[in-house]
This record gives C-alpha cells, structure tokens and sequence, in this order.
C-alpha cells in the first residue's frame, strides 16, 4: 500500500476522465447526431474529447511526484501500460492497428523518462516558473515546427509500418505523443510540487483566466473568419490530431478549471471509486463497443435512441466501476500490476 493517504479529489477527477473517456468513445461509435435536441449530449461530448486524455495524463504527472519509483518499478508500470495498449488495440480493431501508440503508450513513456524530466521540478524552487518555460516551449514548437507533428489525418497517425515508425508515432506524430502531451504531465508535476492549498490555487486560477481570454480569441477570430473553430482532424483553429496550439492553451485552461473545481468544492466526490479502477474500466470498455459497434446501423435506431443509448452506455459503466471497486478489488488491473511490482 501507498504511504500517503489517499486524496479523494484525486480519484475523483481520474473518475472524471474516465467517465469522459467513455462518453467520448461511445459517441464516436454511435454516432448520434450531436444537434437539435442533442445540443447538450454535443456540448459535453466535445468538452469531453477535449479534456479527458489532458486530465488523465495530467494525474499521473501529479502521481508521480507522489513516489521516487526506483528503474524496475518503472519498467514494470510502463511494461504494464503497454500492455494494457495492445489489449485496447486488439479489442478495437474498428478504431485502432494493433501496434497505436495511444494515451496508454503514452503514459508508459512519462513513467519510464520521468527521471530525467521530473527532476526540473524536484530540484526547482519556483515550480511554477519552470511549468510556465516548458509551456512556452512547447506553444513555440507547435507553431513553429507544425509540419513535423505529421498530418491531421486519423489513419495516418494509428498505422504503424514498422518499428521507426511505431516510435515516431510515440515521440511527436501519433495520436498522443510525448511531444507536445508532456505538457499535460507537467501541469500535474507543478500541482503537486507546490506546498500549500493556497499556491495550487493561484496557479489554477491563474491558467484558467489567462487561458479563457486566449481561447475566447481564437473562438472569436474562428467566427469572424467563418473558419471551424475544434475538430478532431482537419482544418479548424483548433485540432485534437495534431494536438496544436490552440488545443493545448484550451485543454491546460479546461484541466486546471476541472481540478480547482475538485479540490475547492468536492464536485466530483461521487466519482472517487470509479476513479480508483480507472484503468480496469478504459481497458474493458473498449470490448462491448467493438461487438456492438454497428447496432445503431443494424437495427436503424432513431437519434433519440442512438443518444440514449450513449448517455447510457457512458453511465453503465460508472455503476459498474463502482461495483468492481467494492465487490471485486483485488481483480482489478490497479490491484494485478501492484500485486507483482518490485519493491
């Protein structure tokens, strides 16, 4: 067991990611029309697409801080991880090639280099200052090197011919690589190193103001320019696959406003014990999805129905993450990768 205790609004939000990750994918399945009476369904949907990854990535950046893992704990956790992404690629084979590097391989990644990046923040006295470099970095990279991120195009960034490829994909060109993703795992780094509810506080607040003001003005200039302003891929101002500028200026802005909310208020309590089998139900909730993936075609479900069926997939999982935590916990993937860790 960890000797820390545990931080609710921690598993809360890692609950939070999950559930968004679910929602996502369901809808990307399903398909409902996201307009009209799914106006709303739309709305959290494109939020969620937005925030998900960022929060997931950004926990485990606040987790590992928590933790000097000594080299074989890292190999394992990462091992573990990439493992953990071959099995989501093998039971979506509508969405992904065996060999995607995905949010998974990215966090194995992070875990494995956080040695050498994590220590710009333990040996830092002004967190904040080096959270503020790395993020000026990484803006200057996506507008300045756009080009080398790869094209904005889905199957471009899941397919891997060969191993070169593969790690280019991991690295800068894939769905969720390393560069410019650290970001993320950077902002949680800086969270946890800041002593004191009062200091995480400020900087939260901080990144959320500066960071709406910024994307008020690129939803602005979108509209202006009649230009899409967020899509998954293509031409818009602000695009998930490359993730640019924008996107990241907007998903730092939209995962800090998420955590004051849990730290300061406790909004997403209800969702710690989903959150404590994160893992387990982003792995598994890939499976159903895949058997079923063409029933809305098959049996040519309405939109009413198509977003029912979505809203309720999303929540069958959240009643069903709870009921593994408290029923069946020492089955969990968490409880089966901790159980064989190396001290």
């Amino acid at each position: 067991m960890d000797s820390k205790p545990r931080s609710i609004h921690i598993d809360a939000l890692r609950g939070l990611a999950v559930l968004l990750m679910v929602l996502v994918h369901a809808a990307a399945t399903w398909e409902p029309p996201l307009s009209g009476n799914a106006m709303l369904l739309g709305i959290v949907v494109s939020a969620g697409g937005g925030l998900a990854a960022p929060l997931f990535v950004a926990l485990l950046g606040w987790g590992l801080f928590q933790r000097q893992l000594s080299g074989k704990q890292r190999v394992w956790r990462a091992g573990w991880l990439f493992a953990c992404q071959l099995a989501v690629n093998l039971s979506a084979p509508h969405l992904f090639e065996p060999w995607t590097p995905g949010v998974l391989s990215l966090m194995g990644l992070l875990i494995l280099s956080e040695a050498w990046w994590g220590r710009w923040w333990r040996h830092s006295s002004a967190p904040s200052r080096t959270f503020s470099g790395v993020v000026v970095l990484v803006l200057l990279f996506t507008l300045v090197f756009e080009s080398l991120q790869g094209p904005s195009n889905w199957e471009a960034r899941t397919s891997s011919a060969g191993v070169a490829e593969w790690i280019n994909h991991l690295v800068i060109t894939g769905l969720y690589p390393f560069i410019p993703w650290a970001v993320f795992a950077a902002l949680g780094i800086t969270i946890a190193s800041l002593q004191g509810e009062h200091r995480r506080i400020v900087l939260l607040r901080r990144l959320s103001g500066v960071g709406f003001v910024v994307s008020l003005g690129v939803l602005i200039d979108a509209w202006q320019n009649q230009k899409a302003w967020a899509l998954p891929t293509g031409e818009a101002s602000l695009t998930f696959f490359p993730a640019n500028a924008p996107f990241i200026v907007a998903a730092l802005t939209g995962t800090a406003l998420l955590w004051w909310l849990a730290e300061k208020t406790g909004a997403f309590t209800p969702l710690s014990n989903l959150g404590r089998v994160s893992l387990t139900v982003y792995v598994l909730h890939f499976f159903p999805m895949t058997l079923f993936h063409s029933v809305d075609e098959v049996y040519s479900l309405s939109s009413t129905l198509t977003s029912l069926l979505v809203v309720a997939y999303t929540l069958g999982w959240t009643v069903f993450g709870s009921w593994l935590y408290h029923r069946i916990p020492h089955l969990t993937l968490e409880a089966l990768m901790k159980r064989q860790e190396p001290s």
